[in-house]
């Protein structure tokens, strides 16, 4: 099609002058100007500037101004601009225009490839065409079919004709030697490629996708023909542009796969896929056949397992293995993902026929590659590949007949044990850290880097261990502790005990907790005790020393059910807490999370945790945290009246800490801040040692001695030794606060009392836990005299603390008039604290928040919300009793947040309105009390919600806006309701002026109708998509809530 032609078809666009057009022209070459990309904020200028000329109704004319252009930038910014109005202003072109679109476009494409033009040699003009080719696939999915029928080919044809109108050339003309089949073909697989890959980026619904696939769907012959065709090669090219043209058919078949090809395309171009291998383009096109075709999920095993597994381990996969000496080709890559595809997609097929000798032949390949030379994710990535695939067969063996035969006498048993001895020593070997011995300043003489790496690498051949343990069982433990035993022995290499450590460490998860046979010797003296007193010299030997202490946390549970081998254990533990960093932080983590799950079996050995106790000066800041937490949890566990003397001989030492970092801290405030956030965590680990165990509900402990002990411990709380501590801990407690309520503390400081304050009221069940009440009062002050995010999140928790519900072990008796009264005179001291700090706070959120002040705190806004709705939830009556000015302020600093942008203050406030709403619904008696109040606001709430979903908000909070409506549904009546909505919905331009009259009625109706959370969220976004100018858009298709 020549340039004449293509301009009288463009008459009816726009035509802009020829000053327009170079002056754009200018800003692009700008743009690129290398000066420019030193000048960062220029090129975003010169972008956003580019983008509104895009945006404008003349950009059209830029589609046919700018295609003649000798630049391609200026050309590739003529075709961009043609996608981006198709996809984002199509609505804005009048109708009787839209169908001259398509031979705009295919004259453009045409001229662009056309061996005539000039332009069609710059190295640049691919990526033109390419995005020509994207503006095509932008038109399919947005014109009428009829004015675009047989898309594909006609794409094709224009690519055709245009080389076909160059064949006069003569030899000497620039066309010669371009004007092959071979170019017409890279071009045409180029177009079906890009055209696929498009619609399947468009995130079409069902019923979208369904008509366009029909519409394509003649055309689908042409595609696999032209694939096939590729694949095959013509023999007049040369090797290198047989292959060009093979790969580019590859990755062709492959979008077309994913797209979604029937049996009997699949069945067509299989073979040809075959006869590519191992092209690693080729490997790649069958792994998206067996992973995402109609024949996925193990189907297909005759045109697809039995083809790979022959090739795999017939001459032409042996070849290719034959042919790698140390670095993995890409060709062996992509071969060792394509068999790992293979597995996943026929494991069941594989294990059926698992005596079969080219199954084993296969398995074997697979081991192979596992254990191929070098270290794993360093040296060489095959290796890890093969990782997924040792689970698949494990399970699909745990899935198969042969599972429930008779393991000793089952000859398919016999091949899968066989197998995974394999494997358990293959990965044995390629865990192990390089070298022999020491090797000096790093383990196994390795970078960060590559240390890293290879971590990982190990990490994930752990969970290959745990398969194969499942398959093993007892066998494979027994061997490995026993290789074990004879490795330390024998004065093995670290390297070497390690490796075998390691394995047993992760065989762990599957290990039951009644294994009597290896764990014992392992932990005994033959392994462990000579462990002990190895000595650690270099890097490596404290890599071993870590991997033993990660080891004995591993199998932290089964000592529960073994306690005799706690002693030596926690002799090994002790030592190793003050040893280099990373085992000192590894060996407290161990020693904690056995005191926790062993607490009731190491009360007898309470003098030695006594001991430890007074070296614990020697330890870090972290680890002393963690061991103060671990000897409180063993306390935990004796006769409360037996606990006092130790809970204070811990807990006396640390408030002095505090008190000394707090006095310092008011005249050295740097130095001093270590101290106090050090002493405050150890008071915190404290708190959560002495807290109930969460696995004691295992325990066989009845009701009745649960009941006996929490009476004990109200007891003892009474002891005026545990008095004095509280109010000791209080005086701390009050102490931290003021430094940061005085606006003196830093970050860190304030996480060490936020922590502290949540977990000393987090259960009532210890000795020395604090009421919520006097430290509600306490952070309601620190907060009016420096408001933050800290003091806010902290009320609402302390909010939820009061009242907390009763435990299930709490004894159930009669009580007296007395005791009535006096429960009432408590109930009403804490309404009256928590409407105080309620009107208290109310007035600091107000002032703090009013203006800019939610925009600038979103921590703030959300903080103060989640404690409104603590409040609302806990105490909607103490809140609705308030006087009417301080309602009103909760009510306003809602709708406030309500019109905010920050997606969690406003998933915070719509909770804050559930709450409120849920709990004063029928049948709660606080209903009559509330109906004036959301008569009044009401309105305003819907307004603000729908306003946030159809317009304002970020679409991801729609969901929360949703259950806020169907909230307010199910709490004001249907009349009311409705009058509600049609008093909203009826402005103009509401919530956008793009909401249809039918879209709004549609909207009330879903509303009226629905009364679950679901349906309204439907609704909304259904809404929300008219309103934001996004229904039927490829971005409101693809982010649908």
């Amino acid at each position: 099609m020549d340039e004449e032609a293509v301009q009288q078809q463009n008459l009816s666009f726009p035509v802009l002058p020829q000053a327009d057009l170079e002056r754009v022209a200018q800003t692009i070459l700008h743009l690129f100007s290398p000066s420019t990309s030193s000048n960062p904020e220029l090129a975003k200028h010169l972008q956003r500037e580019l983008q509104q000329i895009q945006s404008a109704q003349e950009a059209w004319g830029l589609i046919a101004g700018l295609a003649g252009h000798d630049d391609p930038n200026i050309r590739f910014f003529g075709a961009h601009t043609a996608q981006v109005k198709i996809s984002r202003d199509w609505e804005t072109l009048p109708e009787e225009l839209r169908p001259a679109l398509l031979p705009l476009l295919l004259g453009t494409l045409g001229n662009a490839i056309n061996p005539n033009n000039q332009h069609s040699y710059q190295p640049a003009n691919g990526v033109v065409v390419r995005k020509l080719f994207g503006s095509l696939a932008s038109l399919l999915l947005r014109l009428a079919f009829p004015h675009f029928l047989h898309p594909i080919l006609t794409v094709i044809q224009t690519i055709h004709s245009a080389f076909a109108s160059s064949t006069a050339l003569p030899p000497s003309a620039p066309g010669s030697g371009y004007n092959t089949p071979g170019a017409v073909r890279l071009l045409a697989l180029e177009w079906c490629a890009i055209c696929i890959e498009e619609i399947g980026r468009a995130g079409l619904a069902e019923h979208q996708r369904q008509p366009l696939r029909r519409h394509i769907e003649s055309d689908l012959s042409i595609v696999v023909s032209t694939i096939t065709d590729a694949m095959t090669g013509d023999p007049k090219l040369s090797p290198n542009e047989r292959l060009k043209e093979a790969e580019a058919a590859c990755k062709c078949a492959e979008s077309w796969i994913d797209w979604g090809l029937s049996p009997e395309e699949l069945n067509i171009l299989l073979p040809a896929l075959y006869d590519l291998l191992p092209m690693p383009a080729a490997s790649s096109a069958l792994v998206e056949v067996l992973s995402e075709s109609i024949f996925k999920y193990g189907k297909g095993t005759k045109l697809l397992t039995e083809p790979m597994l022959a090739w795999a381990v017939g001459p032409s996969g042996q070849a290719l293995l034959a042919s790698v000496n140390d670095d993995p080709s890409e060709e062996l890559i992509g071969f060792t993902k394509l068999l790992a595809a293979l597995v996943e997609h026929s494991s069941e097929w594989l294990v059926a026929r698992i005596q079969q000798n080219d199954v084993q032949a296969f398995l074997g390949i697979i081991l192979r590659l596992t254990g191929w030379r070098g270290l794993g994710n360093v040296e060489e990535n095959l290796s890890e590949l093969t990782l997924p695939i040792y689970p698949m067969i494990q399970e699909a063996i745990m899935d198969a007949p042969m599972f429930s035969a008779p393991h000793e006498t089952s000859p398919d048993w016999a091949v899968a044990k066989n197998f995974f001895r394999e494997l358990v020593e293959v990965t044995r070997r390629k865990v192990r850290w390089p070298g022999e011995g020491d090797s000096g300043g790093s383990i196994g003489g390795l970078d960060k880097e590559d240390r890293e790496n290879f971590e990982s690498w190990r990490r994930d051949a752990g969970e290959v261990i745990v398969g194969a343990y499942y398959i093993l069982r007892d066998e494979m433990l027994a061997n490995l502790t026993s290789i074990a035993g004879q490795q330390v022995q024998g004065g093995a290499p670290w390297q070497d005990i390690e490796a075998t450590l390691h394995c047993i460490r992760y065989s762990s998860e599957a290990v039951p907790l009644g294994e009597e046979k290896s764990l014992p010797i392992l932990f005994g003296e033959q392994i462990l005790g000579q462990l002990a007193h190895r000595p650690i010299r270099g890097k490596g030997e404290e890599r071993l020393r870590l991997t033993v202490v990660c080891l004995i946390q591993s199998y932290e549970e089964w000592f529960k059910f073994h306690p005799v081998h706690l002693p030596p254990v926690l002799s090994y533990l002790v030592p190793s807490l003050t040893s280099s960093t990373t085992i000192s932080r590894s060996a407290a983590d161990a020693l904690k999370a056995l005191c926790d799950m062993c607490r009731k079996k190491l009360v007898e050995h309470i003098g030695a945790f006594a001991e430890l106790h007074g070296k614990i000066g020697d330890l870090g800041p972290e680890e002393q945290s963690k061991v103060i937490q671990g000897i409180t949890s063993v306390i935990q566990a004796l006769a409360p009246a037996d606990a006092v003397g130790p809970v204070e001989g811990i807990i006396s030492p640390i408030l002095s800490r505090i008190a000394q970092s707090l006095q310092q801290y008011s005249v050295d405030r740097a130095n001093a801040q270590p101290a106090l956030v050090q002493a405050t965590a150890a008071l915190t680990a404290c708190f959560k040692g002495l807290s109930p165990s969460e696995d004691e509900m295992f325990d066989t402990t009845d009701e009745g001695d649960e009941a006996a002990r929490e009476e004990a411990i109200t007891l003892t709380r009474e002891d005026p030794r545990i008095v004095e501590l509280r109010r000791g801990i209080e005086n701390a407690v009050e102490g931290l606060v003021s430094v940061v309520g005085r606006g003196e503390g830093d970050a860190e400081v304030a996480d060490a009392i936020s922590s502290l304050l949540k977990h000393a009221t987090l259960s009532s069940s210890t000795l020395i836990s604090l009421s919520p009440l006097p430290l509600l009062s306490l952070v309601c002050m620190a907060c009016e005299n420096s408001p933050s995010a800290l003091w806010m999140s902290l009320a609402s928790t302390l909010t939820l603390r009061v009242n907390a519900p009763v435990t299930s072990f709490a004894r159930k008796k009669e009580k007296t008039e007395e005791v009535k009264r006096q429960e009432e005179d408590e109930q009403v001291g804490k309404w009256n604290v928590i409407g105080d700090v309620a009107s208290r706070l109310v007035v600091v959120a107000g002032r703090f928040l009013d203006g800019e002040g939610m925009k600038e705190h979103p921590d703030v806004v959300e903080g103060w919300f989640k404690f409104c709705s603590s409040l609302a939830s806990r105490f909607p009556g103490v809140l609705l009793r308030l006087p009417p000015q301080i309602v009103e302020g909760y009510m306003s600093l809602g709708l406030m947040g309500l019109g905010t942008q920050e997606r969690f203050s406003l998933k915070s406030v719509s909770e804050y309105f559930v709450a409120l709403l849920a709990n004063t619904r029928y049948p709660s008696p606080l209903e009559p009390l509330s109906d004036p109040l959301f008569a009044h606001f009401g309105p305003s709430i819907l307004r603000a919600l729908l306003l946030c979903a159809g317009s304002e908000g970020p679409r991801s909070v729609i969901p929360n806006m949703a259950e806020l409506l169907a909230a307010l549904v199910g709490r004001i009546k249907g009349e009311e309701m409705s009058s509600w909505l049609d008093q909203v919905l009826s402005q103009e331009g509401y919530p956008d002026p793009r909401a249809t009259a039918a879209s709004k009625k549609k909207l009330k109706e879903a509303v009226l109708r629905s009364r679950t959370a679901r349906r309204m969220r439907e609704a909304l976004h259904e809404f929300a998509l008219v309103a934001r100018g996004l229904d039927g858009t490829t971005y409101g298709n693809a982010t649908a809530v």
